[in-house]
């Protein structure tokens, strides 16, 4: 017998065992058809859409409470006192809404995602929610809301589907995760992976892919017993962000993969000079100039200031002028139509310098000026809006815990 899918999640939220959670995936993924097995990945991993798609369902949490009390017939009082007992809204519909046959499909829920994304104004939304909820089982209604509010509250990662994917179809894990990554669609990794052609997973300028994040260390020591011959960045206060740029078109996109372009508009003039496509990693942040004639010096601004910036559709000329941004560069994933994640990063390193020198003039460019950046007193750098971040070397704990102590003096995290 195949198992549904909230039967499936609900085998899933039973234990708290990474390895179990990790086989009833798998076994669960094999158990479905091609294309119905790349839909419940995708749901697994809590998404209604690949992590790729600008795509938003627009749903907020009062346009279900109300759907799900038309269709219950609960009084309000009723549906507050299950939300009191389980703190979920998903949790809420499977108590409220009543028993039916289960007739709902995966595609069924996709088709409605897509349809609920493309509707405008809560009226036309709530309605194809509706007409979704009113063919579901309670169980099934649970989950779908739980995706609809993106937590889906069963213990499983993304990074569980992968290995789900890899056990499954017997693959090499590091395989699943590199197609996954290149693609931002775990659907899509699943269909490749059902047809052993992970290998042919390729990166799509302006689809933006995973973010490599870095990991603590407690002491200069244990940092550097996994690179004796480290090399140093400071640690900003800012937004990561990974641009796309490509015959003068520029996207930039957040850690989360969403398009913040617009919340940025002097950035795209800025990058869009480079002398071939690029995607480039770094960190914008709140930028401060001062100083005149030839000795000016240049910092990044706590968060608090750069927060100013987010979440507007537009960005005043005044705020334009008032909180200037820079985009610190930390490396190059893609130029010269070749794919640079297997390059050892000083390569890297010399790609993006070659790349911010060979810009071509744009007028953000012939804006901006030369720049003293408050990291050492030799150390000139173009200071206006997108700048290289500093590197550093370390070959002791007494040499980085020096950096350390310097990159807080400048304001910066560490």
């Amino acid at each position: 017998m195949v198992l549904s899918f909230s039967q499936t999640a609900d085998r899933i939220a039973a234990t708290t065992k990474k390895l179990e959670k990790t086989a009833i995936v798998a076994e669960y993924l094999k158990s479905l058809p091609e294309e119905d097995a790349a839909r419940a990945a995708l749901f697994l991993s809590g998404r209604a859409f690949p992590a790729h798609e600008q795509s938003t369902l627009g749903m907020g949490g009062s346009l279900l409470w109300q759907v799900i009390a038309e269709l219950s017939g609960k009084t309000d009082a009723q549906l507050h006192a299950l939300y009191k007992t389980h703190g979920d809204l998903g949790d809420v519909a499977a108590g409220a809404l009543p028993e039916r046959e289960p007739k709902l499909k995966l595609a069924d829920i996709d088709t409605a995602f897509r349809q609920i994304a493309a509707a405008r104004g809560p009226g036309p939304k709530s309605a194809i929610v509706r007409e979704l909820l009113a063919r579901a089982t309670p169980r099934d209604a649970k989950y779908v809301v739980k995706i609809i509010t993106g937590d889906l509250r069963i213990g499983l990662k993304e990074s569980l589907v992968e290995e789900a994917i890899a056990k499954g179809y017997g693959l090499p894990l590091a395989e699943v995760q590199r197609a996954n990554m290149l693609l931002g669609d775990i659907g899509a990794t699943l269909k490749l992976a059902a047809t052993n052609q992970l290998g042919e997973a390729r990166m799509r300028l302006f689809h933006p892919i995973d973010f490599m994040l870095a990991s603590p260390a407690e002491t200069a020591e244990d940092a550097l017993s996994y690179f004796p011959d480290a090399l140093v960045e400071d640690k900003y206060d800012g937004i990561r962000a990974q641009a796309h740029i490509a015959n003068g078109e520029v996207r930039i996109f957040s850690r989360t993969r969403d398009d913040i372009t617009s919340s940025f508009p002097e950035l795209p003039d800025a990058l869009a000079g480079l002398p071939e496509p690029a995607i480039l990693d770094g960190e914008i942040v709140a930028w401060s100039m001062s100083g005149t004639g030839g000795s000016e010096t240049a910092r990044a601004l706590p968060f608090s200031v750069l927060q100013q910036r987010l979440g507007r559709k537009k960005v005043s000329e005044k705020m334009l002028h008032e909180i200037p941004v820079a985009y610190l560069v930390f490396d190059v994933l893609y130029a010269g139509n070749e794919l640079l994640l297997n390059v050892p990063l000083r390569e890297r390193g010399k790609v993006v310098d070659r790349l911010l020198a060979d810009r071509k003039p744009t007028m953000a460019l012939r804006r901006e000026t030369q720049s003293r950046l408050m990291f050492g007193e030799e150390d000139d750098h173009l200071g206006a809006s997108v700048v290289r971040a500093p590197v550093f070397s370390a070959h002791s704990a007494e040499e980085l815990e020096a950096l350390f102590t310097a990159a807080q003096a400048r304001g910066n995290e560490g």
